[in-house]
């Protein structure tokens, strides 16, 4: 992986892209994680491809959705309004709840999900699937700008729905939310005291 990323750079795009349609998934992954590792470089031709791609219109297309991930992991901050817009139209090329999950969390990573705030919050506290995607939901909240997600995600964590794995991604969401944004701190400390913070973060 680090000599892929040394002798071929950014020229490892296109390659390692196509990898990203094998089926072993162990293939997917090293592809995932040298693309995530070349970050900046490869930033712009990321966003073209994904723009391009929706552009398509393909249902369900896989290879396109882990791409739309590794834009929101690489923090990539684009000037090019015609992102958001594509994004946003994705959502509805993909049936499974879990894949339009995926887009949220991207384009609240993007700083442009608060328009989607009232649709996760229904689905971590609300919706009749919030024990399947809750969690999910909750990991796509924690990147946005939102006070009011502070208390909802401690509502989550106390109205006991929620089980082991689930329990502790959204605990991981938590923290996340006050470790990027610090002035939450003090609304989780005002909501469940600073005696029981560490109950409610990981």
């Amino acid at each position: 992986m680090n000599r892929i990323i040394e002798e071929k750079g950014e020229a490892a795009f296109d390659s390692m892209v196509r990898l990203l349609e094998d089926e072993d998934d162990t293939v997917r992954d090293i592809a995932t994680e040298v693309l995530y590792r070349l970050g900046d470089r490869i930033a712009s031709k990321l966003e073209k491809l994904v723009i391009s791609k929706i552009r398509d219109e393909k249902k369900n297309d896989m290879t396109l959705l882990y791409l739309i991930d590794l834009l929101g992991d690489i923090g990539y901050q684009s000037v090019n309004k015609d992102l958001t817009k594509e994004l946003v139209k994705a959502i509805s090329l993909y049936d499974l709840e879990e894949a339009q999950l995926v887009i949220y969390e991207t384009l609240a990573k993007l700083g442009a999900g608060e328009e989607f705030y009232p649709l996760l919050r229904y689905m971590l506290l609300e919706g009749e699937e919030s024990y399947m995607f809750g969690a999910q939901a909750a990991m796509a909240m924690s990147y946005l700008n939102v006070p009011e997600v502070v208390h909802d995600l401690v509502d989550a964590i106390e109205k006991g729905d929620f089980r082991d794995e689930d329990i502790e991604i959204i605990k991981k969401a938590l923290n996340n939310m006050i470790n990027m944004k610090p002035s939450y701190k003090e609304i989780l400390i005002g909501l469940v005291g600073e005696e029981h913070l560490e109950e409610y973060i990981q």
